[in-house]
C-alpha cells in the first residue's frame, strides 16, 4: 500500500516472522463493552475515495485500503498487527496454508466460521472470483507486476497454471516453486475474496460471468470487463458508498453506516454477523474529518471528556511535545484535556523522493551514480528527525527498512547505509568535472572518464533540477528548504516547488515508456513505499512493474529481485541487497516522521499496525 516508515541481523529472520500474532494486549482496567468512539481521519485533510478492494494504482493508499477496506473485506491473510511483521492468521479468512512435496501447488483452507454479512460462506470460489478479476484487469490493479521474460519469472496471477476451487479451500498450482514467504506473505496478502454476489453488471442486478471462469478460459477477458467496469464505478461514487447494496455484503469486523460525501467522514458500526476471531467491543466508530492540524488540534484542547470529544486525535507538528524517551509524557500540552501521548506505528516503509530517470530535462544527470550519492549525502535525516520532528522519526537506511524489527539487512546494506555527508558530496562534484564557482555548477569536462561528467552530460550543462513536494506540511518545508541549502554548497540547484498531493499523484501516475509526454517532471516527494511481508520490490522498481514511474530498468537487479521470488534459500536476500546497494536507484532516502497519536484517558486503542492501518475491533473504553 503506498503511502509515508535495528533489523534483524540475519535474513532466517524471513522464514521466523510468517507466525502467527496474538491480539494486541491490554494491561489495566478490563473492557467495557460497546459505546462510539469518536476518531479524526488521518492524516487531516485526506478521506477515503474508493471502496471496492480491487486498487488502481492511483487509490492504492493507507487511507482506502488499511483505514477503511480492511474494515469491511479482509484479504486471504492479514500482514502487520501490533506494528509487528509477522502473518496473522488469526486475522483473514483463510487458514495456514499447506504445499505440494515439489513446491509448487499452495493450498489455502477457508475458515468455516467466516462468511458474508448475506450468510453465504466464503468459498475458494470467492477466491477464484478475484484472481479471474485480476488475470483480466491486470493494467487496473495497483499491485499487479507484469512478467519478466529476461529472467524467467512471472508473478501473481500469471505464474498460476491451474486452480482447484471448493467451499471450504483453493488449490493454487504454479508455474515454478516460489519463495514460500512470499507467496503468502506477500502475493496472497493482495487477494481479496469477493462475495459472488458482486458477479453483475448493472444496477439491475444483471448476473456477470466472471466468477464461473478459470483464469484460462477465452472469454475471460469479455466476461469479466463489463463486471470491473461496473464495480469499480460504484467503487468511487462516494454519495453512495453507505447506500449501494453492493457494499453492504462485508465478510469483516465492521459494516459501513454512514459516509459524508461532501467532507469525507465516515462511520462504521458492528457487523454482527461477523464470523471471525475478533469481535469488536465498540458498537461503533465515527471518522472524523479535519481540513487542517490546526482545526482538530482546536477539538483536542476542549478536552476528552464531552460527548463529542475525540478518542483518538493527532498533535500538531507545534503541539507536539519533543521525545523522551525515558518518559513520553513530559511536557504533554494534552494532559490537562485528558490525553495521553502514544507513538504511532513504525511504518513498514522506507521514505524517499523520487527521482525521474526518464525527465527530459535532467534525466542523463539523474543516471549518472555519483550525482545521485552527492543528492543523498545533502540529506541530514537525523537533522531532520531532531529538528522539526523533535525527535519522532527514524532514518531509511536503505531499500531494506530498517523498521520496524523483521527485516534482513546484510552486510552489504548496513556498509551502503544513506548517510549525511556534504564534504564527500562537494568531493565528488569535483572529482567529475564540474565547476563549483557558482551554482548552479557547470559540466567543464564533458566525457565518460572518471574525471568526467558522465554519459550524455554535455559541457556547459547545469547541476539543477525542480523538486516538488506536498503543500499545507509545515515541518516538511523546514526538511525541504535545509536540502535546498545543503545541496547549493556542492553546487547543485534544487528549485523546490509545492502542490497538492492530488496533483503530485497525477503528475506520477503520467509518466510511463508508452506515455512519454507526462514525463516532465524532474523529482517528487510524494511518500514512500510500503512493502508486504517481505521488502521485495517486484512492482516498485523491476522492469515493467506496475508502481515503477521512474524510468528505472536493470536487468541484474530484475534478475536478483527473481531470486527473491523464487528461492527459499535466504542468501538470496544478502545477494540483492549487496547489488542494490552497488547501483544507482531512483530514490533518495529521507527520515520517516512517527505521527504522535493523542488518546483519551478512558479509551484503549491498539496503535496501528505496520502499514498504519487501524484494527478498531480492538479498540474499547475501558471500566472506571
Amino acid at each position: 500500500t503506498g503511502g509515508p516508515t535495528g533489523g534483524a541481523p540475519t535474513p532466517n529472520a524471513i522464514t521466523a516472522s510468517t507466525s502467527a500474532a496474538a491480539a494486541p494486549s491490554s494491561s489495566g482496567p478490563a473492557p467495557r463493552e460497546g459505546g462510539t468512539a469518536r476518531v479524526a481521519e488521518w492524516p487531516p485533510g485526506s478521506s477515503p475515495n474508493s471502496i471496492f478492494p480491487f486498487t488502481s494504482l492511483d487509490q492504492l493508499t493507507t487511507q482506502n485500503v488499511g483505514q477503511f477496506q480492511y474494515f469491511f473485506y479482509r484479504p486471504l491473510y492479514f500482514v502487520g498487527l501490533n506494528d509487528q511483521l509477522t502473518v496473522d492468521y488469526d486475522m483473514g479468512p483463510a487458514d495456514k496454508p499447506s504445499w505440494s512435496a515439489d513446491g509448487r501447488t499452495v493450498t489455502v483452507p477457508l475458515k468455516a466460521a467466516w462468511k458474508w454479512s448475506d450468510g453465504e460462506q466464503v468459498t475458494g470460489q470467492d477466491v477464484q472470483f478475484w484472481l479471474n478479476m485480476m488475470k483480466a484487469e491486470s493494467a487496473n490493479l495497483g499491485y499487479y507486476s507484469p512478467p519478466n521474460t529476461k529472467v524467467g519469472v512471472k508473478y501473481l496471477p500469471d505464474n498460476i497454471t491451474a486452480t482447484k476451487v471448493t467451499d471450504s479451500s483453493i488449490a493454487i498450482t504454479f508455474d515454478q516453486p516460489y519463495s514460500q514467504d512470499y507467496i503468502v506473505g506477500n502475493a496472497l496478502q493482495t487477494v481479496t475474496p469477493m462475495p459472488l454476489a458482486w458477479d453483475v453488471t448493472d444496477d439491475k442486478g444483471t448476473k456477470g460471468k466472471c466468477s464461473a471462469d478459470t483464469l484460462d478460459s477465452p472469454t475471460l477477458k469479455a466476461d469479466c470487463e463489463p463486471v470491473y467496469r461496473y464495480l469499480s464505478t460504484a467503487g468511487k461514487d462516494v454519495k453512495t458508498f453507505a447506500s449501494n447494496p453492493l457494499w453492504k455484503i462485508v465478510d469483516g469486523p465492521w459494516q459501513l453506516a454512514a459516509f459524508n460525501a461532501a467532507t469525507g467522514g465516515f462511520s462504521i458500526s458492528k457487523n454482527p454477523q461477523f464470523g471471525g476471531e475478533h469481535k469488536a467491543h465498540l458498537d461503533s466508530v465515527e471518522f472524523v474529518p479535519y481540513n487542517s492540524v490546526d482545526a482538530e488540534w482546536q477539538d483536542l484542547q476542549t478536552g476528552s471528556g464531552q460527548p463529542e470529544s475525540l478518542q483518538l486525535g493527532v498533535y500538531t507538528p507545534a503541539g507536539t511535545p519533543r521525545f523522551d524517551k525515558d518518559d513520553p509524557q513530559k511536557d504533554n500540552p494534552l494532559a490537562q484535556a485528558g490525553y495521553t501521548v502514544e507513538k504511532g506505528a513504525l511504518l513498514d516503509a522506507v521514505g524517499f523522493y523520487q527521482l525521474n530517470f526518464a525527465s527530459k530535462a535532467h534525466g542523463t544527470l539523474f543516471r549518472q551514480p555519483y550525482f545521485t550519492k552527492v543528492l543523498q549525502d545533502e540529506m541530514d535525516q537525523q537533522g531532520a528527525i531532531d529538528g522539526p520532528y523533535k525527535g519522532w522519526g527514524y532514518q531509511t537506511s536503505g531499500l531494506v527498512p530498517g523498521s520496524p524489527e523483521g527485516n534482513p539487512l546484510s552486510p552489504a546494506a548496513r556498509a551502503a547505509a544513506a548517510k549525511y555527508d556534504p564534504d564527500e558530496a562537494r568531493a565528488l562534484m569535483k572529482a567529475h568535472g564540474w565547476d563549483l564557482s557558482t551554482t548552479p555548477a557547470t559540466c567543464k569536462a564533458a566525457g565518460t572518464a572518471d574525471d568526467q561528467c558522465g554519459a550524455g552530460v554535455k559541457a556547459g550543462d547545469k547541476a539543477e533540477f525542480t523538486l516538488e513536494y506536498p503543500t499545507a506540511r509545515p515541518a516538511t518545508d523546514t526538511v525541504m528548504m535545509a536540502y535546498r541549502d545543503a545541496a547549493a554548497k556542492a553546487g547543485v540547484s534544487v528549485v523546490l516547488k509545492q502542490k497538492t498531493q492530488n496533483t503530485l499523484a497525477g503528475e506520477l501516475t503520467a509518466c510511463a515508456p508508452d506515455k512519454p509526454a507526462g514525463c516532465e517532471w524532474d523529482a517528487i516527494l510524494y511518500g514512500g513505499w510500503v512493502p508486504s511481508l517481505l521488502p521485495v520490490p517486484d512492482s516498485l522498481l523491476t522492469t515493467g512493474g506496475g508502481s515503477n514511474i521512474y524510468g528505472f530498468s536493470d536487468p541484474g537487479f530484475d534478475a536478483a529481485v527473481a531470486k527473491l521470488v523464487t528461492s527459499n534459500d535466504p542468501q538470496a536476500w544478502y545477494d540483492y541487497e549487496a547489488y542494490s546497494s552497488s547501483i544507482s536507484l531512483p530514490l533518495i532516502w529521507m527520515s520517516n516522521p512517527v505521527w504522535v497519536w493523542a488518546v483519551a484517558r478512558g479509551f484503549h486503542d491498539s496503535g496501528q499496525d505496520a502499514f498504519q492501518g487501524f484494527e478498531p475491533e480492538f479498540w474499547y473504553f475501558t471500566r472506571s
